[in-house]
């Protein structure tokens, strides 16, 4: 997507945020994997960029990423797969 097309980015900001509050049920109780697996496959090195600013052009899934309402419905799920830091183990 071109970056000067600014309704159509303002299109996908509001689209991506409705599909995050359709699965949010899902994004609470499985976020964390889901969105780790999503963020390797679009992450990988043969993938395009998120962000190429020679050609002027954003990917979908830069908006997807920076996101923070699916931040936000991760979080739950992201505390229980990492540890806290500073928390005691056990012996």
């Amino acid at each position: 997507m071109r970056i000067d097309q600014t309704g159509k980015i303002t299109l996908i900001r509001f689209a991506v945020a409705l599909a995050i509050v359709i699965v949010s049920p899902l994004l609470l109780v499985a976020g964390a994997p889901i969105r780790r697996c999503w963020l390797r496959h679009v992450c990988r090195e043969e993938a395009p960029a998120l962000i190429d600013k020679a050609n002027g052009r954003v990917s979908v899934h830069y908006f997807v990423i920076n996101n923070q309402l699916g931040r936000w419905l991760c979080a739950p799920t992201e505390a229980l797969v990492r540890p806290a830091r500073g928390r005691v183990r056990p012996r």
